[in-house]
């Protein structure tokens, strides 16, 4: 006989989608019953795979026609100049045309809207302080011409070595690795036009690619990576010149690590202050900070805030 499903609609989205019973409250206090089952039915899609063309050695033209001759299907990513989306499957990423060349490499669109949002330009000093594997910290370097000094920090040494290969294949000289928790880095004190503090979280925006991390995370697991959140941002903020830019983005869709961290940042910080994106397609709250929803944009859900210091603290 049918399955008898409960009235609650937690329960019920929680059973019908597989999701715990909190996560669907998260998103039920964001969202509708309809979107939030169209979060759920989303996140339970098979993952696309996005790629990033690398503008220094190629570009989309070449690429799309490099995959079109060896029978590959890819289609331009609205709004993202750099962006393709395999729409064939493909077998092992590294024997597709131009890998080896460093013509491109993967990366979701929503992570290719971060690095628009820094805006990175050529000659600037950038701090990506939670940098590994470096699918952002390469795409800044791409976006200043390769021409600056970007410092990638990261705590996980074997992370940062699969940044060094990707710099190396992607033929990058601006990155210098930095091992290390940037909690404690003392050594970047307003030196920074521009900061890029991608944060660990529960990835709450990327359940359609790690399907068992439902599972793991736990509404504590969440309030101790917010305090982590908080502390990052706090110590990070002071690496940004007067003047100079912090954009803080999570792959979550959690508010405790994404609005009340900045909330609470900016409420201890009054020479902050939030920056609108000049972004026309994508939702940006009144605040100026930005969600994307998995199921409005199909892409990895991600929360980005760009933040202007505008002047030395007191």
């Amino acid at each position: 006989e049918p399955l008898q499903l409960p009235e609650n609609p937690v329960q019920k989205l929680g059973i019908l989608y597989s999701f715990p019973d909190w996560m669907i409250e998260v998103w039920l206090d964001q969202l509708s019953f309809q979107e939030t089952e169209k979060l759920c039915q989303w996140m339970n899609h098979t993952p696309t795979i996005d790629l990033r063309v690398n503008i220094l050695k190629s570009d989309l033209e070449q690429v799309e026609s490099n995959f079109k001759d060896a029978g590959i299907l890819v289609r331009k990513i609205p709004y993202l100049p750099q962006g393709l989306r395999l729409i064939s499957s493909t077998g092992a990423i590294q024997n597709l045309p131009g890998f080896q060349d460093g013509w491109w490499c993967v990366q979701d669109s929503s992570a290719q809207l971060v690095g628009h949002l820094l805006d990175p330009q050529p000659g600037e000093v950038i701090i990506d302080v939670c940098a590994a594997p470096g699918g952002k910290t390469t795409h800044i370097a791409e976006l200043m011409g390769d021409k600056g000094k970007i410092y990638a920090c990261d705590k996980t040494a074997s992370r940062l070595r699969k940044l060094t290969e990707n710099a190396k294949r992607l033929n990058l000289q601006s990155i210098e690795i930095c091992t290390g928790d940037s909690r404690t880095f003392t050594q970047f004190h307003n030196i920074a036009d521009r900061v890029l503090l991608d944060a660990p979280c529960s990835g709450l925006g990327t359940m359609h690619r790690h399907a068992d991390a439902r599972w793991r995370q736990t509404p504590a697991s969440v309030h101790e990576l917010a305090q982590i959140q908080q502390e990052l941002i706090s110590h990070t903020a002071n690496f940004v010149k007067p003047g100079g830019v912090l954009v803080y983005a999570t792959c979550t869709l959690h508010p405790e690590e994404n609005e009340e961290v900045i909330t609470n940042f900016l409420e201890k910080n009054s020479h902050w202050q939030i920056e609108h994106p000049s972004f026309d397609f994508v939702d940006i709250s009144p605040s100026g900070w930005l969600k994307v929803w998995p199921h409005e944009q199909d892409m990895d859900g991600f929360f980005m805030v760009r933040l202007r210091k505008t002047k030395d603290s007191e």
